[in-house]
């Protein structure tokens, strides 16, 4: 069975429908005139969140124990944040909880975008975790014609073990316009350039990411918050697409074929248009639906 067969058929298996209907398509958003209209992610208006000034660093390894504030909750994202800084670094924390959204952090990888401005530009940009190659997941064992599928515990548990492998080998990543480069940087997450990230799963399950910037690398001069001045830090998580097929521009849409395929983490299958991600798709135009989360943060002094 050829390789995108076999992932179809082993992705379509473990992994409940009852867990995308309506968890990653971006909702409605209503109008002026009352009716409904689909959101752009482009036009995502950021909001706005204070910092808040530590004096002990937070500990940059996926778990966040250190991170005892409530979080933020994004609704068009489906994500959790939270900002920290301290007089030399800003910190990011991520928090997914539903698994089509840890699905899209986790294989198609994302960018966290931060700039000295609070408007959300594309100043630096750290992209971790990488994209994996979804082909070389191991399709499930057939099961005899006439059985019962996988239980929701058996997809759940088999959901949580891809995560927990991919966690494993997260250890590099890109940073974007580095120093003015146009060429991305490629450094491991222990960076010795200062930026450090990490993924992991927390105690319930939640898909924790962390991130840790210098404020040397997005100001000209560090701005001695101590002393009363004033700095803000925009922040702007992007998912990542799915990469174009071979000789295509269009995404490799084989993934997403009529039996659920990637459908089944809510990326969209063409089947009923899941999620509403591939409603209507026809190999044309390119509706499938990621994730963004813009926010600017306050810097606080102690």
């Amino acid at each position: 069975m050829p390789p995108v067969m076999r992932l179809s058929r082993f992705l379509a298996l473990t992994l409940p429908a009852t867990a995308l209907l309506g968890s990653c398509a971006q909702k409605a958003v209503p109008t002026e005139a009352g009716k409904a209209a689909a959101p752009d992610a482009k036009a995502i208006v950021a909001s706005k969140i204070p910092s808040r000034f530590v004096a002990t660093p937070p500990t940059i390894d996926g778990k966040a124990t250190e991170w005892t504030d409530s979080l933020q909750y994004d609704a068009s994202s489906h994500l959790q944040y939270q900002v920290l800084n301290d007089a030399r670094t800003v910190y990011v924390r991520l928090k997914a909880a539903d698994m089509p959204t840890q699905a899209k952090m986790a294989y198609l990888g994302m960018v966290v975008w931060l700039d000295s401005t609070g408007r959300n530009q594309q100043q630096l940009g750290v992209k971790f975790p990488l994209p994996i190659d979804l082909s070389t997941f191991k399709a499930p064992a057939e099961r005899p014609a006439g059985a019962m599928g996988p239980t929701a515990a058996e997809r759940q548990e088999e959901h949580l073990n891809r995560l927990r492998s991919i966690i494993t080998g997260a250890n590099q990543m890109e940073l974007l316009n580095y120093r003015g480069s146009k060429e991305p940087v490629l450094t491991d997450s222990e960076a010795k350039l200062g930026v450090k990230a990490a993924i992991g799963l927390d105690a319930r399950n939640n898909l924790i990411y962390e991130l840790a910037v210098p404020l040397r690398l997005i100001y000209r001069r560090v701005p001695a918050l101590a002393n009363g001045q004033l700095a803000t830090v925009g922040v702007w998580a992007a998912g990542q697409r799915p990469k174009p097929a071979p000789g295509s521009q269009q995404p490799d849409m084989s993934l997403m074929n009529s039996s659920g395929g990637m459908g089944s983490y809510g990326y969209g299958g063409m089947r009923g248009g899941y999620g509403g991600g591939m409603r209507g798709y026809r190999g044309g135009g390119d509706t499938f639906q990621t994730f963004t989360l813009k926010t600017s943060a306050q810097l606080a002094d102690k």
